[in-house]
């Protein structure tokens, strides 16, 4: 009985540690946050340690809906193994973002690929915002209502190894009169 246990546990073990196929859980999406704007002409930053929104109004027509879409680099710095190089092969950088619209109640726009600018991330925990202009695919510029967008980033490391951040959600809700969206969303 006891040996069941055992394997029962070790099982339940190996099956927690699977992440969905060909994502990756040490780069990791924590929130979506808004930029403010501040100078004249405005300028817009975003700030990684800014809480997230629950939404935000965008109006597609005037704005591309430029999000800081902030991940976090879980994975560990190596310049302390490689003492001969002292290189860290774990900075990610991001180029797109793969995205899925779902508008609620209407249609589904599935793969659209967005560029993206942002600094490269090291390991160890370090985190920034990456900028993502969700609403620049022409294809969802047409887009009225709330939509909910599931993303992930795609990147590379700097030894050359392609990878993908972990799923997020985040909600939109079009509108079309003026002044409903700020400049920097």
């Amino acid at each position: 009985m006891k040996m069941r246990t055992h394997i029962l546990l070790l099982a339940l073990l190996a099956t927690s540690c699977f992440v969905k196929s060909n994502k990756n859980s040490a780069i990791i999406v924590t929130r979506v946050v808004k930029g403010t704007s501040a100078g004249t002409p405005a300028v817009c930053t975003y700030n990684p340690s800014d809480a997230e929104f629950d939404f935000a109004n965008v109006n597609p027509a005037v704005v591309s809906g430029v999000m800081g879409v902030v991940i976090s680099n879980q994975l560990t710095k190596t310049d302390s193994i490689n003492t001969v190089l002292r290189t860290d092969s774990t900075i990610f950088s991001p180029h797109q973002v793969v995205a899925d619209y779902e508008v609620i109640g209407g249609p589904i726009i599935a793969g659209q690929i967005i560029p993206v600018s942002g600094a490269s991330i090291g390991g160890g925990g370090s985190s920034t915002a990456v900028l993502t202009p969700f609403f620049f695919p022409p294809a969802v510029k047409a887009l009225q209502g709330t939509i909910r967008v599931t993303f992930h980033i795609e990147g590379k490391l700097d030894d050359g190894t392609n990878m993908k951040s972990t799923e997020h959600e985040y909600i939109f809700i079009t509108c079309n009169a003026l002044g409903c969206s700020t400049l920097c969303t």
